[in-house]
C-alpha cells in the first residue's frame, strides 16, 4: 500500500471518531505498519496482516482511548506484549 492510499483510509476511519492527526503522525503509523508486516513474516507478531484491518483494528482502535487522556499528558501501556492497547469502555 502506498502512503497516499494509507492516509486516505486512515483519515476516513479517524474522522468517524473525531480523531485528527497531522502528516508526521500519520507517516509514523505508515512506517510502523510496514515494520510490523516485515517483522511479522519473521516472528508472527499478529494474525492481522490486511492493510485496512491493520489501520482499523490496530491503529484506530488503539486511538479510541485519546478522549480519556488529558491533553499533553503521557501514558504507558504495560503488558500487551506484541498486541495493541484496546479500549474496553
Amino acid at each position: 500500500m502506498e502512503i497516499e492510499e494509507f492516509k486516505t483510509i486512515f483519515n476516513e476511519y479517524a474522522q468517524k471518531l473525531s480523531i485528527s492527526l497531522n502528516e508526521e503522525q500519520i507517516g509514523k503509523f505508515y512506517r510502523y505498519m510496514n515494520l510490523l508486516l516485515e517483522w511479522n513474516e519473521k516472528i508472527n507478531l499478529t494474525a492481522i496482516t490486511d492493510f485496512k484491518e491493520i489501520i482499523l483494528k490496530h491503529f484506530i482502535d488503539s486511538l479510541t482511548i485519546l478522549k480519556y487522556i488529558p491533553q499533553n499528558k503521557k501514558i504507558i501501556d504495560i503488558g500487551t506484549g506484541a498486541g495493541f492497547p484496546r479500549n474496553s469502555a
